[in-house]
Formats: C-alpha cells, sequence, structure tokens
C-alpha cells in the first residue's frame, strides 16, 4: 500500500521541524552567557570588561552577564572558571597576575594554563607609585630619601600577596634597601581610597583606578610602571629609569574559558572579541577611564603568559634570595 500524499508532506515537515529545531538548539549563543571578574567591584579586571561587555554582547546577540567572584589574589574567581562546564556559557574576564604573580604568593593555585582556553587578550594597565598631594615628597627620589632615613616609619599600601602593587613594592623596597611597613586592602580601589585618607603613606595604585584622582590632583604620581613615560604623566619617571625591571609588572586583561571548550563555541567568542576590538568607539571608552585597549589573539595571549611567568618566578627567586 503506497503513502498517501497527505502523510508524505507530514513526514517531510516533521523531518524539517526536527531539524530546524536542532539547528536552533546548537546555534551558539542561544542563551546569556555569564562572565566570571575574579576580583573586587571598581578595579581594573572589573571595569575592563564593562567598557567592553556592551559591544560584545550586541555583537553576540546575547547578553553577558557579569559575576564578581573575588578572593586569593584572583585564586577564588579563576578556579571557579577553569571548573565550570566547557559549554560557552561560563567564561571568564582574567588577569595575567592570576596565572603569573599569583604563583609568588605562597597559596595553591588549583590551576594551570592548560586549564583553560585563551579568547584573547583586549587592555592593560599600568600602575603608579602614587602619595597622598599633602604628602613631604615631590619626587621618587626624595621619598626613597625620606624612607632611608626613617626606617620603619612609613606604611605602604597593596592589595595583598600575590598581586602587581606588592610584588612591586617589594621591588622597590628590596632594591634601595627600603624599611617600609604593608598594609594589605581587599583590591587597587582599596588602596587609593587609603592614599586619600592618608591610612597609608604611599602605594602602587592601578592607573584606570587612580587615573581621575590623579587629573584632579588628589593624589601625586611618583613614578609608573609604564614601559616609557606616558603622554598623560609625561614628566613622571617610570620605574625602568630608576632601574627596576618591570617585566610581567603590568596588568594585562584578557577573556579565558574552561578548557574542552567546542571549537565552534570557542571560535564565536574569538572572532566576537576581535570584532569588539576593532571598534574605535571601544577604544576610546577604555583610554576614558585610564586602560589601554591592546588585542590579542589566543596564541599571543599564550606566548605573553609564558613569558610573564618566566620574568615573575625569576624576580621572585632574587627578592627571596635578597632577604
Amino acid at each position: 500500500m503506497r503513502p498517501s500524499p497527505w502523510s508524505l508532506c507530514t513526514g517531510v515537515i516533521l523531518t524539517v521541524s526536527l531539524v530546524s529545531g536542532a539547528m536552533a538548539e546548537d546555534a551558539y549563543p542561544a542563551r546569556a552567557i555569564q562572565v566570571i571578574v575574579p576580583a573586587t567591584a571598581g578595579g581594573p579586571v572589573d571595569t575592563a570588561i564593562r567598557m567592553i561587555e556592551p559591544r560584545m554582547s550586541a555583537l553576540l546577540g546575547t547578553p553577558l552577564v557579569l559575576l564578581n567572584r573575588p578572593g586569593a589574589s584572583g585564586i577564588v574567581g579563576m578556579s571557579s572558571i577553569a571548573t565550570a562546564v566547557p559549554d560557552g556559557y561560563t567564561i571568564g574576564a582574567g588577569v595575567s597576575s592570576t596565572f603569573t604573580i599569583v604563583r609568588t604568593s605562597g597559596s595553591t593555585v588549583p590551576y594551570e594554563m592548560d586549564s583553560f582556553e585563551m579568547i584573547g587578550n583586549y587592555a592593560t594597565d599600568v600602575s603608579v607609585l602614587a602619595v597622598n598631594p599633602d604628602a613631604p615628597w615631590s619626587t621618587f627620589e626624595e621619598l626613597i630619601a625620606f624612607a632611608r632615613n626613617n626606617p620603619g616609619k612609613l606604611t605602604y599600601g597593596s592589595a595583598g600577596i600575590g598581586t602587581v602593587s606588592a610584588l612591586g613594592m617589594q621591588s622597590i623596597t628590596n632594591m634601595f634597601k627600603l624599611d617600609i611597613t604593608a598594609v594589605p586592602f581587599p583590591g587597587g580601589a582599596q588602596v587609593a581610597i587609603a592614599l586619600l585618607g592618608r591610612h597609608v603613606d604611599v602605594g602602587l595604585v592601578p592607573y584606570s583606578t587612580g587615573a581621575q584622582m590623579l587629573r584632579e590632583g588628589k593624589l601625586r604620581p611618583l613614578a609608573t610602571t609604564a614601559a616609557e613615560r606616558m603622554s598623560t604623566l609625561p614628566d613622571i619617571p617610570t620605574l625602568s629609569e630608576k632601574g627596576l625591571s618591570i617585566k610581567g609588572l603590568n596588568l594585562v586583561l584578557g577573556l579565558y574559558a574552561p578548557r574542552g571548550l567546542p571549537l565552534g563555541n570557542s571560535s564565536v567568542l574569538v572572532h566576537r572579541l576581535q570584532q569588539t576590538m576593532q571598534d574605535p568607539s571601544v577604544g576610546a571608552k577604555l583610554d576614558s577611564v585610564g586602560l589601554f585597549a591592546q588585542y590579542e589573539n589566543p596564541a599571543a595571549a599564550r606566548e605573553r603568559l609564558e613569558h610573564e611567568l618566566h620574568d615573575i618566578v625569576e624576580l621572585d627567586r632574587k627578592l627571596k634570595q635578597a632577604q
């Protein structure tokens, strides 16, 4: 018995519907993407992703939902990214220090670079050695001279062991043989507030956090970790001019996903991040908050991390030998 034309038509419609439904279900992204931010609100890691999120969400056609998960110099948040289901619906907005400097903290780091898929880097942030504008030091040399002549009298703020601010200050105190007491804070924003309130004497503050305060004269810059003098602070020397190595002491901000992400989903994220960073308005937004747009593809991001890890491990070894 031959099937009727109606049954054939129904079968074709059912087949097409099933195929279309499967394609729609497999299309990525089909729903909102959670982005874990392993840092406190208001700091450079948090600020940077908030600058690129609107454009990238628009390109993806679905919202990026940001979730701050700070703790242990970024280890808490990065660990939750590494152990997330690798389906592309949980990714992370991380920072280079959570792979490099954090390994000098003495804490157990339950992940490696191979725990992640690199989506790409999108921005960098330098740090500024700053004091309160009422402080008696107008230059880096004056601060160093005072600290040498007054051992144990000064305090410096940092975001805690395993962070750029802590390792940078340790490098300064070691090179110039200074006795300055460390005071840890949850993040760079809190260090800046402590300087404003004169709760500490000096600190390394992320430029993105302190840019407005510097412009308004609420903080006084004495040096930066930039590779060369900044156009916005042309009279302020770099730490490299003072003989300090700055390799690995600048924050490189990127997107990561847990290892095992499907290739198709990974390609979508990589392409959309690249498109986001090709938009001049995104670079302008980053610049407006003191961050520097710098796109690097997954291979370049991985290579940078490997080089910086080597440099930081070597710096940490030298500091420990000097103790």
